[in-house]
């Protein structure tokens, strides 16, 4: 009987916006200066680590089942105090007040990371726009690393191995949506609506066209960064593979034999 690998554990996606993150580490950095004045002791050091790490998790996710290695940096920060055997009051005192300044210094850094890859526009939205949850698989790691064009590539990948699943169609590219969605001389494989009326036809046709720009933009991906190179931007890119992936979702699906 073959001996099974072991398996890689799955990555867990960050569950709080930038936006929402940025303001809780903000917190969290404004009470370190309380948390170094407290006795090397005092259980509410303890408290504020965890709520921390438990913060960055969700801000950062955790890729492969691990720590983020911001979070790791957090947890495992060094306070400068050379560790030994039978420590001083004194020493430790030093050390935890050296090992909380170095982590108020990295909530600092998080925020401005979290700062330049939070899209402006989303600062005015409470509840930031939310990827779907594919789109969040294959790039969302990719976008807050700063990895806009790979990440806008692999959303449109994404989508159109959606459309191929979806429709049960081998095309790619235009051909693949033109007999997917095209409604000229033909039932349409994927359709949003009965298609009865002007109106519904014309809806039918804008959508099977913000699928075949999804196959340009995927294909210039390889010719251009310009189009690519900016967080908000990007954000929208993903935003559109999202929106796309959720229609594929509530649309009717007839096959053809």
């Amino acid at each position: 009987m073959p001996v099974k690998r072991g398996q890689q554990k799955q990555s867990i996606p960050p569950t709080l916006s930038p936006h929402q993150a940025i303001a809780l580490l903000k917190r969290q950095a404004e009470r370190a200066d309380e948390i170094a004045s407290l006795h090397f002791s005092d259980p509410k050091i303890e408290v504020w680590r965890n709520s921390t790490t438990n913060i960055l998790n969700e801000a950062f996710g955790q890729p492969h089942g691990e720590m983020h290695p911001n979070t790791r940096d957090f947890a495992y920060a060094d306070g400068g105090v050379s560790l030994h055997v039978n420590m001083s009051d004194g020493e430790l005192q030093a050390e935890h007040q050296g090992k909380t300044k170095v982590r108020q210094g990295l909530l600092l850094g998080f925020v401005e990371q979290l700062q330049d890859l939070a899209p402006p526009g989303a600062a005015a939205a409470p509840d930031q726009y939310i990827f779907h949850s594919e789109i969040e698989r294959v790039s969302g790691s990719l976008y807050r690393d700063g990895h806009y064009k790979q990440a806008a590539l692999e959303a449109y990948i994404r989508v159109i191995g959606e459309v191929k699943a979806v429709s049960g169609l081998a095309e790619d590219g235009d051909p693949l949506m033109n007999k997917a969605f095209g409604i000229d001389k033909q039932t349409p494989v994927i359709q949003f609506n009965t298609l009865t009326t002007d109106a519904e036809r014309d809806e039918q046709r804008g959508i099977m066209y913000l699928f075949k720009g999804v196959v340009s933009l995927r294909n210039s991906k390889a010719h251009s960064n310009r189009l690519f190179n900016d967080a908000s931007r990007a954000h929208e890119y993903l935003a559109l593979a999202s929106l796309l992936m959720r229609l594929l979702e509530i649309a009717q699906i007839t096959r053809k034999p």
